[in-house]
């Protein structure tokens, strides 16, 4: 009975990782759609400053670039190049939070597409700003390339939430 157990958690590790690697390959290809759809840099910055995925040096540097008619996407971008580096879901918490979604209509739509590839992406984000208890523990594991196998792989995760894959 112990090895079941065992197996049990080898398995949903690897679905954790599987999950995290889909999660940071469809970040990496939304990133341009993202930039484009942020044209004001409050309270987008702030929110990435205060989870801490930006220091205030590039928060302040951010800001003031923002200032410069016409390098709204170009600003967003690089911070969003940056936040990739040290990539993990609590990103897609904020970025997918009411408030930033609120202010941002068009993130509703990047949603949709995380949504459609990782089906149960409620279970790995936080909930009105508390912690979801049951949200697994996801390290960070894709190389740069991978996101040919990770489509595989996300296409794979979508049949098994819908029944079709056991």
């Amino acid at each position: 009975m112990a090895s079941g157990g065992s197996n049990l958690s080898t398995r949903m590790s690897t679905e954790n990782k599987r999950i995290y690697d889909i999660a940071l390959c469809h970040f990496k290809r939304q990133k341009d759609a993202i930039s484009n759809i942020i044209k004001v840099a409050s309270p987008f910055l702030e929110l990435l400053r205060d989870y801490g995925f930006i220091n205030n040096e590039m928060y302040e540097m951010s800001k003031e670039s923002f200032k410069t008619p016409g390098s709204e996407k170009e600003v967003i971008y690089h911070v969003l190049d940056e936040v990739e580096k040290t990539f993990n879901l609590s990103l897609l918490e904020a970025l997918f939070s009411k408030d930033i979604m609120d202010t941002y209509r068009g993130l509703n739509d990047i949603y949709k597409i995380f949504k459609k590839v990782i089906p149960n992406i409620e279970q790995f984000l936080r909930s009105d700003g508390e912690e979801n208890e049951e949200r697994p523990d996801i390290q960070p594991s894709l190389e740069q390339g991978d996101c040919k196998q990770i489509e595989t792989d996300s296409l794979l995760l979508t049949e098994k939430e819908n029944g079709k894959w056991a």
